[in-house]
């Protein structure tokens, strides 16, 4: 009995130790992805998209051109100092790990690598932020409908 419970705990520990090791050669696929997809530099673009929204809340509140500045800047220095970007990357990492298998992660890593890969990521950014722009000009050409849909809502909750 003591020599079956002995194998069976040798045999957990082994297999906790492959899986362990595995885990972290994933990750240390994944972050190879991060670095020749240049995450840091997709995230930043992506902020920088979202920086449309800052337009929009300056033309809404009628500020000048020094005011837009200065709502700029604290959103680019709370991206900057207030979120944790390392937390951030450890939860992509978690994230393509269970959405890509080691297999599929050695593939995109391969394509990235590629000239249309690498064309790819030199444009994401701007795709990103013409992107939104699109749907933020699309949203405020129906802005009146939206309305119409929310005032029978706004009317019952008042």
């Amino acid at each position: 009995m003591k020599t079956l419970l002995l194998g069976i705990a040798i045999l957990l520990s082994i297999t906790t130790h492959t899986y362990a090791d595995t885990s972290a050669d994933k990750k240390a696929q994944i972050q190879e992805l991060f670095e020749v997809m240049g995450l840091d530099e997709q995230i930043n673009g992506g902020f920088e998209a979202m920086l449309g929204v800052v337009d929009q809340m300056s033309a809404q509140m009628q500020l000048n051109a020094q005011q837009k500045d200065q709502l700029t800047n604290i959103y680019r220095d709370w991206f900057k100092y207030d979120i944790d970007h390392a937390s951030m990357q450890r939860k992509l990492v978690q994230l393509y790990a269970d959405a890509f298998t080691s297999d599929e992660v050695d593939k995109l890593v391969a394509f990235y690598k590629t000239p249309t890969g690498q064309k790819f990521l030199e444009k994401s950014p701007g795709l990103m932020k013409r992107g939104a722009q699109i749907g933020m000009q699309e949203a405020k050409s129906k802005e009146g409908e939206l309305m119409q849909r929310l005032q029978p809502f706004l009317e019952s909750v008042k």
